[in-house]
């Protein structure tokens, strides 16, 4: 069952912390129009004023044979490829439904156990299955864009958000996904100009129309020129 969008938060946008507040994701508007996602950091610090980049899925993790389920279940069990799984990495994610029986849904996870490659992961659904999985049907878990968020140099990547403080590694904040933000510039970019991901980790470039064709855009160049290596004004459309 879908969940309204909340109105009030038990974290600041300007802190982090250890333990999870909200839902990994949850959307939230400040009075100003800014929005933000909560978001979890991956094996590694976020600097203010960083890009984020959504984790990769896991190949492994991809088109596996489902555990027979019926409807009305939240608990399930799936036998995963080579790639080990790591407790609650896909918390907030989902279970997409790729082939067959129950074929085109997706459900999103609460929780997962750990289990090395090869082996079985438990799965605890935030909703119940609503079209019975057969051993005919294939599934995939997909992460949420907003657990591990790495500054990463991979420009193809979907952005997650502007980091607005530093993070540590693991810790969970809001990443900054519209309006007007702080940003690492990674090139010169005129005001006006659309800004994708940088060759510098966690920074924002402005789109090359010849050679970005492939990069996500996530937001425009404003009130003043971008020059590389400042933090400087853009503004997010991410959401």
């Amino acid at each position: 069952m879908a969940q309204p969008m909340k109105l009030s938060f038990t974290q600041d946008v300007a802190e982090t912390s250890p333990a999870k507040r909200e839902a990994v994701g949850a959307l939230r508007i400040t009075a100003d129009g800014r929005k933000f996602r909560y978001a979890r950091a991956g094996g590694t610090a976020l600097a203010a004023g960083t890009l984020g980049l959504a984790p990769a899925a896991v190949a492994e993790h991809q088109h596996l044979a489902a555990g027979p389920a019926a409807v009305g279940d939240r608990v399930l069990s799936l036998t995963v490829g080579a790639a080990p799984v790591v407790e609650n990495a896909y918390e907030d994610g989902f279970l997409q439904v790729a082939e067959a029986d129950g074929r085109g849904r997706q459900y999103r996870i609460l929780s997962n156990t750990a289990c090395p490659g090869g082996g079985t992961v438990i799965l605890t659904l935030a909703e119940p299955v609503r079209a019975a999985l057969t051993a005919d049907s294939k599934v995939s878990l997909v992460p949420s864009p907003w657990a591990g968020v790495a500054a990463s140099a991979t420009e193809e990547n979907l952005p997650a958000g502007v980091a607005p403080c530093d993070v540590p590694a693991g810790h969970y904040y809001f990443a900054q996904t519209g309006g007007v933000a702080c940003c690492l510039a990674g090139g010169a970019a005129p005001i006006g100009a659309m800004l994708v991901p940088g060759a510098t980790a966690g920074s924002l470039a402005a789109m090359n129309t010849t050679l970005d064709v492939d990069q996500p855009v996530a937001g425009v160049a404003f009130a003043a020129a971008a020059t590389a290596g400042r933090h400087q004004p853009c503004f997010l459309t991410l959401d």
